[in-house]
């Protein structure tokens, strides 16, 4: 027996390959473990599964490949920034630290990767040829040629040569910096998308614009041959010197600036889309012209990143000289894994090789699997309501009739993919027939931009009759796009008004308009028995049901996450969004059975987010109930009216006599009525706020704490951006806060966006208008410090919690507000510094709206108090809640954010290690945000 591992790592999607006596037993993405999308670091979870798979150790490994030559690409980087000196003398001092400590040691890397069980001999090959291997090996050709494209590896950035047998012998090379892929990542850049990894959103974006831009692209930017290679000219371009991708120059030459992430797409982007990829598809084409030329082979295969852009293969395979074409499905540096590990076998060891039908890449199913135990196992941790089905046509069964009911479906069955595309083990699947689906996925399901297209997965003796495709011609790994046939195309209806172009999408044009892009196009799967299995037998089901043969099926992930891999990822996904139904197995989760499911409200209806929360104020302790007479609340007891304005319950009572002096309440809510903070001015839908929420560390973790199935209350919620973040999983959300317009706010994004289990009210902490003992967690940052009694406050939000419930308080430090404190009394006295004085300020970027709102609540407002650890855990003590956690932590050097769960108990700390910690915040980061600590108490049981 030989064992061999191939290793792909250190530049973006890092993976791990084993294969055995030259079968491949597994392949995966690093991503998938560690949740992190495009992971770069060392493979070391998919090197285990690796293992675990194949029932091996370490030591029994005979050899392990790396997929590039690292001391060639460092040559290639000191030759780079020589030339270019000393324009890049920042690019090279942040690459510096990582090639000297790491990535010019790589055997010892990989070695403490193996935990020094690995002993033997390492393999390097080139980039090219390990994607060239990847390409050829497991193709269903015993000869062909071959053809790489990618950014770059070594120096290489494209390649061609031929496979014959078990050898391969690339013959012809094209050299950085002239690269298609970096060319292309360049457009991907100036657009908005993030370089390696958003380049397929540019090509789904190419068919919504006009490529008027081909001709200056290739007189300005390129000198293409005929032979399709090319000279970038560099002028134009940064990314040999500096950190961005672009220059002024090239800026200049489309007479506009790039785009930035948030901002809306226009017609001069989906036309610069559309120009770069119809170049990208000459330069492709003509380069199979010239391979197929200098070869003579009737076969290509094809790898490297640029060979994902499946638009562009389906023109090599519809216009260019060769027969048949195989596309490596982890075409990507993860592929290079794969790629290493054969070239090893066939080519270094002279093992004989035999083609197989098909290809011998199994479907790419290489991924971990997890058995109906496992599943069953963790729905009982999580008390998941879900039913088991037993039998394989039972379970097709009920997953078509939800399909063809109109449901999303996610479908979590056996071995997971390698690769980027989802393949019908982790799929997101739909009906095709459906004109909505493609919104509805898009909006409520991935949360991603909605000019997105979906693929369609077609039983494979169908396909020929959707699609521009020959009888029988497979195309099993979702990599190349084919028309839908003139036949099955309809009249279009009218052009929508839209002047972005996206609206286009949502036009019929055909009998599947839930697959058809704008061009008609599709990015078309195969389903056969062979590779397909249970999808296969359910694609089977729908179409006796239906007497359709498609579906749609995209990747079980959300737009931020890789693909999920174990039945928790699946769960969480199940739950963060607005799939249906979720398979997972012979298990079946229903979203509608699940606790904190609410249906749509109407008039006369329960509504089943405030049923039994909501109580008058009037009365002390929530124990009066509300009745409902028209557009108005009344107290049972006392009678007293409230109103209920756009859909917000207007309960707010004062907790003094009306004017009081010792009350501010109403000075605190008349500033905020001025100031309503944040706003909503750059989140324009769901997915921008999840974006804005994830990228803060504090909020991405508490979303990742609070169960699913939970009763939250946000207390002084603002605008609420938290609230309907929360609210956009599978949770019941009520957001309060004193400031009606702030609200308002708040509940036009919700009605907007459709998060039907938040609600809004508007009450005072003091004397809350809701039942004791109703909510899992109830979460108060930033306002206590805002009123008049902070310990009071908090004695009225404690009957709230559930027994065994938590409470996240938010509060100012007095250690940590010193330094705003300094800049506010600075403010006073030198008038209009506000904007180098305040770190927020001084970073700038945010709109004027929120700038003026940032410096009113941090310098004019009309109340505030700051607070210490110790009194906080006294007020714990007092009110009988159990500390749970300090953010930071009670203790120096951690956060508090680390852990499980923000519900895991850490320690309290010693009175000198919080005051240390309290201390260390007058000077620590953290101060940018104003001081401010949190702390996590526990209701008993």
């Amino acid at each position: 027996m030989t064992a061999i591992l191939g290793i792909s790592a250190f530049y973006h999607d890092a993976a791990a390959a084993l294969i055995v006596d030259g079968r491949i037993i597994a392949a995966a993405q690093e991503e998938r473990f560690t949740r992190n999308k495009h992971d770069a670091g060392f493979p070391g979870q998919a090197i285990d599964y690796c293992l675990r798979e194949a029932g091996l150790s370490a030591e029994q490994l005979d050899y392990v490949g790396f997929y590039d030559k690292p001391l060639l690409k460092f040559e290639r980087l000191l030759e780079t920034y020589l030339a270019y000196a000393p324009a890049g003398f920042k690019s090279f001092l942040r690459a510096m630290p990582l090639w000297l400590h790491q990535k010019l040691h790589l055997p010892r890397e990989i070695a403490k990767g193996l935990h020094g069980r690995y002993r033997k001999k390492y393999v390097f090959t080139q980039h090219h040829v390990s994607h060239a291997a990847s390409a050829f090996y497991p193709s269903p050709y015993d000869e062909a040629a071959i053809l790489t494209l990618d950014g770059v590896g070594e120096w290489a950035t494209c390649s061609f040569g031929v496979g014959q047998g078990n050898r391969i012998e690339l013959s012809s090379e094209l050299h950085f910096p002239h690269s298609l892929g970096l060319l292309y990542s360049a457009f991907t850049d100036f657009v908005g998308f993030n370089v390696n990894g958003d380049e397929y959103k540019l090509m789904g974006l190419a068919p919504y614009g006009e490529p008027k831009y081909v001709d200056l692209i290739l007189d300005n930017l390129l000198d293409l041959k005929p032979d399709g290679s090319f000279r970038l000219d560099m002028s134009y371009f940064n990314y040999c010197q500096g950190l961005t991708m672009t220059t002024r120059k090239f800026e200049g030459l489309f007479g506009r600036p790039p785009r930035r992430g948030g901002q809306p797409i226009t017609r001069s982007d989906m036309d610069i889309a559309a120009s770069i990829q119809r170049v990208t598809e000459e330069i492709m084409l003509r380069q199979a012209r010239h391979v197929q030329a200098q070869t003579g082979m009737k076969q290509l295969c094809l790898a490297g990143g640029v060979a994902l852009n499946c638009v562009g293969n389906g023109r090599l395979l519809r216009e260019g000289p060769f027969e048949a074409i195989w596309v490596q499905p982890a075409a990507g540096d993860a592929g290079g894994a794969l790629g290493v590990a054969q070239y090893i076998w066939y080519q270094l060891l002279d093992n004989p090789r035999r083609a197989e039908a098909g290809d011998s890449q199994r479907g790419s199913l290489l991924g971990p699997q997890y058995g109906d135990r496992q599943i069953a196992g963790f729905l009982r941790s999580v008390a998941a309501i879900y039913q088991r089905v037993d039998d394989d046509e039972a379970l097709c069964g009920q997953v078509a009739a939800a399909l063809e009911q109109g449901q999303v479906v996610g479908w979590y069955q056996g071995r997971m993919e390698f690769g980027p595309r989802a393949l019908g083990s982790r799929s997101i699947l739909g009906d095709a027939r459906d004109p909505a689906m493609q919104e509805t996925i898009n909006r409520k399901v991935k949360f991603r931009e909605g000019f997105r297209p979906f693929a369609p997965s077609v039983l494979a003796e169908h396909a020929h009759e959707y699609f521009a495709l020959e009888p029988g011609q497979a195309s099993p790994y979702m990599l190349l796009t084919a028309p839908v046939r003139e036949d099955k195309r309809l009249e279009l209806p009218p052009k929508p008004q839209d002047p972005a172009g996206t609206a286009e999408l949502q036009r019929q044009r055909s009998v599947i308009p839930a697959v058809t892009h704008v061009d008609y196009s599709a990015r078309v799967q195969t389903v056969d028995p062979r590779r397909h299995g249970l999808l296969r037998r359910l694609l089977e089901r729908f179409n006796a049901q239906t007497g359709c043969p498609v579906l749609v099926n995209t990747s079980f992930n959300l737009g931020w996450d890789p693909i999920v891999c174990t039945p928790q990822d699946a769960y969480r996904m199940f739950m963060a969004c607005d799939i249906d139904l979720l398979a997972m197995g012979h298990y079946v989760l229903r979203k509608t059975e699940q606790p904190a499911t609410v249906t749509a409200v109407h008039a006369g209806t329960t509504d089943e987010v405030f049923e039994d929360k909501l109580a008058s104020p009037c009365v002390a302790g929530g124990t009066a109930a509300l009745m409902r007479r028209g557009d108005r609340l009344i107290c049972a007891e006392t009678g007293h009216a409230f109103a209920v304005t756009d859909q917000i319950p207007q309960l707010f009572w004062p907790h003094e006599q009306y004017g009081d002096p010792r009350d501010r309440t109403e000075i605190v809510k008349a500033f905020y009525e001025q100031t309503p903070f944040p706003n909503y001015d750059d989140q324009d839908s769901v997915r921008a706020l999840i974006e804005k929420a994830r990228a803060g560390r504090y909020a991405r973790r508490l979303d990742e704490t609070i169960p699913y199935n939970a009763e939250v209350l946000e207390i002084g919620c603002g605008t609420g951006q938290l609230t309907n973040f929360l609210g956009s999983s599978c949770r019941r959300v009520i957001g309060t806060d004193m400031c009606l317009n702030s609200l308002r706010l708040g509940e036009a994004f919700r009605r907007e966006q459709g998060l039907t289990r938040v609600r809004f009210v508007q009450m005072n902490l003091f004397r809350p208008a809701l039942r004791p003992a109703k909510f899992d967690v109830v979460l108060c940052n930033g306002v206590l410090h805002h009123t008049s009694d902070p310990y009071r406050g908090l004695m009225a939000l404690v009957p709230l919690l559930k027994p065994g419930g938590h409470l996240v308080l938010g509060l100012y430090n007095r250690y940590g507000r010193l330094a705003t404190d300094l800049r506010r009394h600075l403010l006073r006295r030198l008038p209009g510094s506000a904007g180098w004085i305040d770190p927020i300020l001084r970073r700038g970027g945010a709109s004027a709206a929120k700038r003026q709102a940032w410096f009113a609540d941090q310098y004019l407002h009309p109340h505030e108090s700051k607070h210490t650890c110790g009194e906080v855990l006294r007020w714990f003590e007092q009110t009988g809640l159990e500390f749970v956690r300090g953010i930071p932590a009670l203790r120096p050097d951690d956060d508090g954010l680390a852990g499980e769960s923000l519900f895991e108990p850490q320690p309290r700390g010693t009175a000198l290690e919080r005051l240390v910690v309290q201390a260390s915040q007058t000077i620590a980061p953290g101060q940018a945000e104003g001081g401010f600590f949190t702390m996590i108490g526990r209701k008993p049981s």
